[in-house]
């Protein structure tokens, strides 16, 4: 049966053997027996979860982008974006990756930001719009209420804004 109906054999073991095989502990082979051959199972693949909070590239997998380097014209931090930083251990330096609405060439800049140090998840972008004299002006928030405004400039550069 087996050199004649090599397929049909593998339909029959892979359908017996993967209920019995879930239920298995893993690191052990399971053996069904059917109508003629024993046939022998490999053991159930161990599946480790990702930690809690934790950014892992094989569960969230993104198209891989390339960031160009861009200046940083000004940066402008609101007495509420100071008084976080004072709360919350000072700033830390995360670099976005932000596409700057006002073009159509879909170029991806690496604008690099300071947030207070209880941001450590990814930011949101709450919005991405056109602004006066053909500025784009992109707003990104983060869970903990900051909230950064990067406005690119005509001719090269952004604005920051820390709010």
């Amino acid at each position: 049966m087996t050199a004649r109906y090599p397929l049909a054999l593998l339909i029959l073991s892979s359908a017996i053997a993967l209920p019995v095989a879930t239920a298995q502990p893993t690191g052990q082979s399971v053996v069904v027996e059917v109508e003629g051959p024993t046939l022998v199972a490999p053991p159930a693949p161990t599946v480790v979860p990702a930690p809690v909070g934790v950014y892992s590239p094989a569960v969230h997998a993104a198209p891989a982008v390339e960031c160009c380097p861009i200046e940083v014209l000004r940066e402008h931090a609101t007495l509420s974006a100071k008084h976080a930083y004072r709360c919350y251990g000072g700033p830390m330096t995360q670099v976005l990756c932000v596409d700057n609405p006002a073009d159509c060439c879909q170029k991806f800049f690496a604008v690099p930001v300071c947030v207070p140090k209880c941001c450590v998840d990814e930011p949101t972008c709450v919005t991405s719009t056109v602004g006066l004299l053909g500025r784009g002006i992109v707003v990104y928030k983060w869970a903990c209420g900051f909230e950064a405004v990067v406005t690119f400039r005509v001719h090269g550069g952004v604005l920051i804004t820390y709010r």
